[in-house]
């Protein structure tokens, strides 16, 4: 199943991106296009590798493993996925370009749904159903994917559609994110008890994973998110302040109009 997906993918990827014919040779430079290919091949790649057996077979024999496993699928691939601006190329293919800003409705619930379906994984029933072979653990992989590839989509531009976010509000985004993740972690790495009837020590490096290499994505998109606020905040001409990626003018002093002439006055 997995593999069918990855395929179909792939397949639609290629043909939203088509462009006409040229009859003059490329410029050999590295362009940005060529870099949006490699990112969605080793970003599908990833994802069909680490979900096909006999990868996922190995992985499913350890706790701390399934999340690495699960960490890498949603901070690894779903990003590498989403620098490939694969949205306006899907969108072309079915006739419908678009070329705004996203909407913030969107961008509440690609949030909602991105760490509800992180924390969900960790209910340990849900945990129990998901941990063997079969349909259900891969199309619960799948839609959880789904789930990170639209909450990574509301902070990552896919030219030349734009984030409803500006950066300011993806770095809130993104911190707050990055704390419900560490809370897992905490839980995970404190417990007295194991939760999933596997050893405390696996469990506990599980919570490990989640704490630093869990949250290292976030930590770079939050630090170009950063760099792009402040660099956007120095280009800004004098008389302008920022207001979360807006600017107003700053209002210029009274002057009074002298409605009296010096004749009048005398």
């Amino acid at each position: 199943m997995v593999f069918a997906v990855c395929v179909l993918v792939a397949v639609c990827y290629w043909a939203g991106g088509r462009r006409p014919v040229r009859l003059l040779p490329k410029p050999r430079r590295w362009s940005a296009r060529q870099w949006r290919t490699t990112a969605f091949v080793v970003g599908l790649a990833l994802l069909a590798l680490i979900l096909s057996d006999p990868v996922d077979g190995w992985i499913r024999e350890r706790f701390w493993l399934r999340t690495a496993q699960l960490v890498i699928l949603v901070m690894v691939a779903a990003p590498l996925l989403v620098l490939s601006a694969p949205l306006p190329r899907f969108a072309k293919l079915i006739g419908r370009p678009r070329t705004g800003a996203g909407s913030r409705w969107m961008a509440a619930l690609a949030f909602i749904g991105f760490n509800g379906g992180l924390l969900l994984a960790y209910v340990p029933p849900v945990y129990a159903l998901t941990g063997s072979a079969g349909l259900v653990r891969q199309a619960g992989q799948i839609l959880l994917v789904f789930v990170a590839v639209l909450f990574w989509s509301q902070v990552i531009a896919q030219p030349p559609r734009r984030c409803a976010l500006n950066h300011i509000e993806r770095v809130a985004y993104l911190v707050l994110s990055s704390v419900l993740i560490r809370v897992l972690g905490l839980v995970l790495g404190f417990a007295s008890t194991p939760f999933y009837g596997v050893p405390l020590f696996d469990q506990q490096v599980a919570a490990g994973v989640l704490l630093v290499p869990g949250v290292f994505t976030d930590l770079i998109v939050l630090t170009v998110c950063l760099y792009l606020w402040l660099g956007q905040d120095a280009r800004k001409p004098a008389g302008r302040f920022d207001t979360g990626g807006r600017t107003l003018p700053v209002a210029t002093p009274f002057r009074p109009l002298v409605s009296v002439t010096s004749s009048q006055a005398h």
